[in-house]
């Protein structure tokens, strides 16, 4: 019961049967008020035996708020208590042009109730139950308090309207007064909630506590001295309502600059902004206005029309532009709720003023709402609710992709762009908990995965663009994709494990073979022969060391590569001067062949160019690490050459060649003059690492 009762469901059943029990209470107030016939005029006397009275203009007011200054509404409350008291006798009688005749007070029925009375009944139920639909999907959403809490004033205000606004007669003082205060109440608690709505929704505007805090307060005590008049004639209830609407304005007009860079929040901005400001600015321009300038107002009752703008505004949004980020599921509450109420108002027609049984009338709703609403309902569900059907036939590729992304950072990008493109959820976040299978929480609002292929558990909410619920069957698909990617994985390991093996023996075999036979050359007499040997047993090595996935330090790699380059310039009669500022933290430097195979061919090219056409006796080769980068420099004093003639000539492709396998891994820089050549190699590298 406890977990049930901070469901959604539950949250808005409460709302529902707040609703319930307050149209009981108005419904009875207002058939407990006499109809009489004839209706009472202007000029009409009552007499009784406890008096007589004469009815005015002002007993005739719909709406007290409307008068001016304090002592005409004293003198209206006055007035109704002393017209209700000479009504109460038997004896009473109109008096209409010297006329006499008797007064008839007859009891209401539903059917008696005028459009009057309906109109602000249903319109603050319709606010408090769409209010209270938003608020019981996200309770804890500050803007979302806020819009519920504007739904409640209307709420408020709305339903004493529909008593005080279609009595046929008067009502006791003290009823009145209540019923005016709860309705005074309701207009300011409205714009004290709308105008704190648009301090932090879309965007939170700067000091919107500070800024929230004080009109709150302001307009309360403003509200609080009106109620209990002693603020002075001009500051009404029509003002307030007046300056809060303007404030409204004004805030929603500073949202707009501040969501100039975010079209979402613009497109939702101008949705909520333009319902508010057409909802509530039309019930003052119609009726408050008037009553603060003098003129006749609009009716009350009728002008609570407008405040089903904004809500329905709202519902309307909702599915466009994701107001509050709430999804169609909340469409469910509403059609729910709406079906009940159409049953119980068929009833009540047919019962009231068809007069058929309550049986028959049981029926007869019934089948009203199981042939003209659910059918109409489903209409409305189709329109509003497409969030399309799940695809699994991407699932298998989908589920590759990731299982055999090269690295973590690209693995957890396919990942993403599944859940993106599978629910197309609002919100994706890492989830910290134990979480050992796929978990629907938050009554199908979010969905936990557990960690797969290395990368963390994760949070999915609201799918479809926050338009639809995790169900049954979106678990699946997150289920069977999570057990693709393992399927996928463990295939993938067993092919690399395949792979390895097939590598170590073909690097046996080079090792064992081809080593063999290249080791039996080094005896060989001819000084030539063997340094060619030493080579290609070099290149064998640095083969061999590829195919098994091998990588080899920095360190080795500059020792190997200064043997062969100390052993091609001593056979040319090249002195070496080689300088190299590397230590032995440095052996914890990893080449990979891809690098090392670059470097080599790098620098063969350039020694092979140094021996065959520089003409030079010397050659510098300076090797320093540092910063993460390697630099290689080698000079000779050389004859030079004409660097761009010479990349435009067939020959000019061995420096083309260079270019082309530093480009992908590190820069080239070639420098020529008449008294020597200058390369300069240098490329970024990882830091220490474990070989």
């Amino acid at each position: 019961m406890r977990t049930f009762s901070r469901t959604p469901g539950f949250r808005f059943l409460f709302v529902v049967l707040t609703a319930v029990i307050a149209a009981g209470v108005i419904l009875k107030l207002g058939l407990d008020e006499p109809q009489f016939n004839p209706a009472f005029q202007v000029g009409d006397s009552v007499v009784s035996d406890s008096g007589s009275f004469q009815v005015e203009a002002l007993d005739l007011l719909a709406e007290p708020g409307e008068l001016a200054t304090k002592a005409e509404l004293r003198r209206f409350y006055l007035r109704q208590q002393e017209w209700r008291h000479i009504l109460e006798s038997p004896s009473a009688e109109l008096v209409r042009k010297e006329v006499r005749q008797p007064l008839q007070k007859m009891h209401r029925k539903l059917k008696d109730l005028s459009a009057v009375f309906w109109i602000p009944l249903i319109v603050g139920l319709g606010t408090l139950i769409i209010g209270g639909w938003i608020w019981s999907l996200k309770p804890q959403d500050t803007a979302v308090r806020l819009f519920a809490l504007s739904g409640f004033a209307t709420f408020l205000s709305a339903l004493p309207s529909s008593v005080y606004t279609s009595r046929e007669g008067p009502l006791s003082e003290n009823l009145f007064r209540v019923l005016e205060t709860l309705n005074a109440w309701g207009a300011a608690l409205f714009g004290i909630a709308v105008l704190a709505l648009f301090l932090i929704y879309p965007v939170r505007l700067k000091h919107w506590k500070k800024v929230s805090l004080f009109e709150a307060a302001f307009f309360v005590l403003w509200t609080l001295g009106f109620s209990l008049q002693v603020v002075p004639d001009f500051a009404n209830i029509s003002l307030i309502i007046v300056s809060l609407m303007a404030l409204i304005c004004v805030a929603i007009a500073v949202q707009f600059f501040a969501t100039k860079r975010d079209p979402a929040a613009r497109a939702s901005l101008v949705w909520l902004g333009l319902s508010v400001v057409l909802g509530a600015g039309g019930f003052v321009v119609f009726n408050t206005v008037p009553s603060l300038i003098g003129t006749t107002p609009f009716n009350q009752s009728y002008a609570f029309l407008s405040f089903l703008v904004i809500y329905l505004g709202l519902a309307a949004g909702l599915t466009r532009y994701r107001l509050f980020e709430v999804g169609q599921w909340a469409f469910r509450f509403l059609f729910y709720s709406a079906a009940a109420a159409i049953f119980i108002v068929f009833d009540l027609i047919l019962i009231s003023l068809v007069g058929l049984g309550q049986v028959a009338a049981l029926e007869v709703s019934l089948l009203l709402v199981v042939f003209i609403y659910l059918p109409f309902r489903d209409f409305l569900w189709r329109k509003f609710t497409r969030s399309g059907k799940l695809d699994a036939s991407h699932l298998l590729s989908d589920a590759l992709a990731v299982a055999f992304a090269l690295n973590s950072e690209e693995r957890e990008t396919r990942w993403l762009v599944f859940l993106k493109k599978t629910f197309d959820p609002l919100q994706v976040e890492n989830f910290f908990g134990n979480i050992q299978k796929v978990e629907i929480i938050e009554d199908g609002v979010s969905l936990l995965i557990p960690s797969v292929s290395g990368m963390p558990a994760v949070k999915i909410s609201y799918p479809w663009a926050g338009r639809g619920l995790f169900n049954r069957e979106t678990e699946n698909i997150a289920t069977q994709f999570i057990t693709l990617i393992h399927e996928a994985e463990s295939g993938r390991e067993a092919y690399d494990r395949g792979v390895q093996e097939e590598r170590r023996r073909v690097a046996q075999d080079l090792h064992d073979d081809v080593g063999a036979r290249l080791l039996s050359g080094l005896h060989s007499s001819d000084e030539n022969l063997r340094t060619t040997i030493q080579g290609a047993m070099a290149d064998i090595r640095a083969i061999i060391s590829a195919v098994a996935g091998e990588k080899t330090s920095l360190k080795m790699f500059l020792e190997d590569l200064r043997f062969e380059v100390q052993s091609r310039t001593d056979i040319s009669k090249i002195t070496l001067n080689w300088n190299e500022q590397i230590t032995e933290d440095h052996a914890k430097i990893l080449l990979d062949y891809r690098v090392r195979k670059s470097l080599t061919s790098v620098l063969r090219e350039v020694l092979s160019n140094v021996i065959r056409h520089s003409e030079a006796n010397q050659l510098k080769v300076d090797v320093c690490y540092v910063d993460s980068k390697l630099t290689i420099l080698l000079e000779d004093n050389g004859k030079g050459f004409d660097l761009d003639t010479t990349l435009n000539e067939t020959r000019g492709y061995g420096l083309k060649g260079m270019q082309r396998r530093l480009q992908d891994i590190g820069t080239l820089h070639i420098q020529s003059f008449p008294a020597g050549t200058s390369v300069k190699i240098s490329l970024p590298l990882s830091g220490p690492q474990t070989p």
